[in-house]
């Protein structure tokens, strides 16, 4: 059987679409990372900032959907009133942090330069080490002289806590990655109306 002419014509060209508006995706696949940010509502806190990295993976040929891990690394910094000091001085303590959430990713059907993600509550985690705290002291000649210590167990778990709770409310904010465009390793991406750069990690 025969084709009509004009579906010899018009078949070749739908297929060429086809093939156009899938390769138009941004490349997501692989980690980004993102220059830090500041945090405002650590509660601990009186200054905090976090990098974050997110990570795309695809569970199908076609890469339209998969697994995303979003990670920051936080620096968070509180002043503290010496007690037991010969010179009676503030110090600062200095905390860093870890914050890990998976959940899905899918292109959205309407936009492919949009990606929708839905993030799993239950996976959120947050590790502070007891172990890796700075303080900073000045000490006569005002420089900053940073030593190892350790915080209690206490202590700990308040950071923890007030850092659980300041991510929980940036993460579940991520619902949506609008307008990417990925070029020479750099996404260009708009979340909440906030224009966002990363770079390709890996």
């Amino acid at each position: 059987m025969t084709l009509p002419k004009f579906l010899t014509l018009i078949l070749p060209l739908s297929a060429a679409i086809t093939l156009s508006s899938c390769s138009d995706r941004p490349d997501v696949i692989g980690t980004w990372t993102a220059t830090p940010t500041r945090i405002e509502n650590i509660s601990a806190a009186c200054d905090a900032s976090a990098t974050y990295s997110i990570s795309f993976s695809t569970d199908n040929k076609k890469a339209e959907s998969g697994e995303v891990v979003i990670s920051a690394v936080i620096d968070a910094n509180q002043p503290v009133e010496a007690t037991q000091s010969a010179l009676n001085q503030p110090y600062e303590v200095s905390v860093a942090a870890t914050a890990v959430i998976t959940g899905r990713w899918s292109y959205e059907k309407d936009d492919e330069e949009d990606i929708v993600l839905t993030l799993d509550p239950s996976t959120l985690a947050v590790n502070v080490d007891p172990h890796g705290v700075t303080f900073s002291n000045d000490i006569l000649t005002g420089t900053q002289q940073p030593m190892l210590d350790s915080l209690s167990n206490a202590t700990a778990a308040e950071w923890q806590k007030s850092i659980t709770k300041a991510m929980s409310d940036r993460f579940y904010q991520l619902n949506k990655i609008s307008d990417i465009k990925v070029s020479n390793g750099i996404m260009s991406c708009e979340i909440h109306d906030r224009d966002y750069t990363l770079r390709r990690a890996m």
